[in-house]
């Protein structure tokens, strides 16, 4: 060999011995996936854990959930089965740990309905973009459409330990979980963790905040089902109405009831675009559709005084010493929802939203075969109350007293549709300035808290929404929270059934969005703005 070959090999073999090096320091005290221990979660015992390398994992789409294929992931997948003291519970929580490209950071996803999580279809995502990233299912059976499998114990009592798991307890030990088992396998802490979730998950972020400030040091809530205990009970109110009214109106009446409502309130923002941007600004009467025609398939219907009236108080929303503030959808809301009904043998009669027909048949009533049609107006105000008396303090979600989170240096990013058809964002914005009369003012409220409301969105905008989209808010607390770059607004899009790409701002609460001039198409075209017109 010569001189020149013998120095190269000495160098390339220098080159690899560093690389080697650099490699054991950076995984110095980590542990291979295989070989994980139980983690200690305080207040649980950790039954047993299963961990094993996954080199080319996939999770299939499955819509509304997942809506794209994720192939190819290379991960540590971790099981762990935990059990609380004195409770007969059998938790089972996720945790997915990428093999390569960790960002190190550590993300806790939620659920939906009276689901807490649901494992590959929520991690597959996030995990994707290099978080670690866990789910739980506190204990429950998983179905997001009824708690019919864990809501009563064999006395037929309501099971408070899985509840105070739904409601809260199992978000910590998530995070408590699932940081330790990251620290574990990558031999650091994770230097920052999340939150994000919408509907159920939104919740089970600002409880983490709430109660847990320390677990999170972002949290995105979207739709977030707070005040639950109050606001599950007012998802029934149109069913209520139409019962003690004796109309039960057709989803095609409905929808032009909807339809009216934005064509009367759409150019309050400048611009007419089938969007309400400013709600506090609508100010619709139901009667105006009075002795119209509705194109219905099958047949023309007339719209009746008597359905412009239960429309009318559907939209006041329920009444009472112990109702605070309006439980009632915004103007521009589909109405079918709440307010749907169904032909039985011939009858039009109501048809229940899932979560407070189980809410009210399962935790008030005790009784699966109790018919919540035949709830009029003096027993829906006796079970309001009732509600709120019995599950406020277990998962009422609603303290306001944020200043741990805040003292911990925690921020949220809060967004809600105002056209949500299932929860109310009247709640949202009561929740928000409950906060910041806790916290003292709106400016120091906005240095770690924020409320984006987004103008012509469903809920969670899963649905054929006209409005646009927030993009990407667990990117926008990300940075927040580690680059100090606060949020003015959320960037938003929707895309048409043409394929034409809209671009909108999303403005911080209380600032509305108003067309000022330009490409209708773009954000630069609209201004957030403090008028109500």
């Amino acid at each position: 060999m010569t001189k020149s070959k013998k120095t190269l090999s000495i160098l390339a073999f220098a080159q690899v011995f560093s690389h080697c090096l650099a490699a054991a320091v950076a995984t110095a005290g980590s542990t291979p996936c295989g070989r994980l221990k139980r983690p200690n979660i305080p207040g649980a015992n950790v039954i047993s854990i299963h961990s094993q390398h996954l080199p080319n994992a996939s999770v299939l789409a499955s819509p509304p959930l997942l809506n794209s294929n994720f192939t190819g992931l290379d991960i540590c997948n971790v099981d762990l089965v935990l059990s609380h003291h004195g409770a007969k519970d059998e938790v089972k929580v996720k945790i997915w740990l990428p093999s390569t490209g960790w960002n190190g950071r550590f993300l806790g996803t939620g659920g939906s309905g009276y689901a807490a999580g649901f494992f590959e279809l929520s991690l597959a995502p996030v995990v994707a973009l290099g978080y670690a990233a866990a789910s739980t299912d506190a204990g429950l059976s998983g179905d997001p459409y009824s708690p019919a499998a864990w809501a009563l114990d064999s006395k037929g009592n309501v099971n408070k330990d899985l509840l105070l798991n739904f409601a809260s307890r199992s978000v910590h030990d998530m995070a408590v979980a699932g940081k330790a088992i990251a620290t574990e396998y990558y031999g650091k802490r994770p230097h920052h963790s999340y939150w994000s979730g919408c509907s159920t998950g939104g919740r089970q972020g600002l409880v983490a905040a709430q109660m847990y400030p320390e677990d999170f040091d972002g949290v995105v809530a979207g739709a977030p089902a707070i005040d639950w205990a109050r606001y599950v009970v007012a998802e029934q109110w149109p069913q209520v109405v139409m019962r003690e009214e004796g109309t039960y109106i057709s989803q095609c009446v409905l929808e032009a009831f909807t339809n009216a409502s934005i064509a009367a309130c759409d150019s309050l923002d400048g611009l007419t675009d089938g969007i309400i941007s400013d709600v506090r600004a609508c100010k619709f009467d139901p009667h105006a559709l009075v002795g119209s025609s509705v194109n219905c398939p099958g047949k023309e219907e007339v719209v009746t005084e008597e359905a412009a009236s239960v429309v009318a108080k559907i939209l006041a929303g329920p009444k009472g010493l112990e109702i605070s503030h309006p439980y009632a959808l915004n103007p521009g809301a589909a109405l079918d929802s709440l307010s749907n009904t169904t032909i039985v043998d011939g009858t039009r009669v109501g048809l229940p939203f899932f979560v407070n027909d189980a809410w009210i048949k399962y935790f008030i009533k005790r009784n699966p075969l109790f018919d919540t049609s035949t709830i009029g107006y003096s027993a829906f105000q006796a079970i309001f109350n009732q509600s709120q008396q019995e599950y406020g303090k277990i998962i009422g979600s609603y303290d306001p007293d944020l200043s741990g989170f805040k003292t911990a240096g925690g921020k949220a990013i809060v967004w809600h549709g105002l056209a949500d058809q299932l929860i109310f964002p009247a709640d949202t914005v009561d929740y928000h300035q409950k906060v910041e009369k806790v916290i003292g003012n709106s400016s120091t409220l906005a240095g770690f808290y924020r409320t984006f409301l987004a103008s012509g969105v469903d809920h969670c905008g899963a649905g054929p929404t006209p409005g646009a989209v927030p993009v990407d808010p667990l990117e926008e607390v990300v940075a927040w929270v580690e680059q100090g770059k606060s949020p003015d607004v959320l960037e938003a899009r929707k895309v048409k059934p043409d394929g034409t790409i809209v671009a909108r701002d999303i403005c911080a609460f209380p600032l509305t969005s108003r067309y000022r001039s330009g490409d209708v198409t773009l954000a630069s075209s609209y201004v957030c703005s403090s008028q109500t017109q």
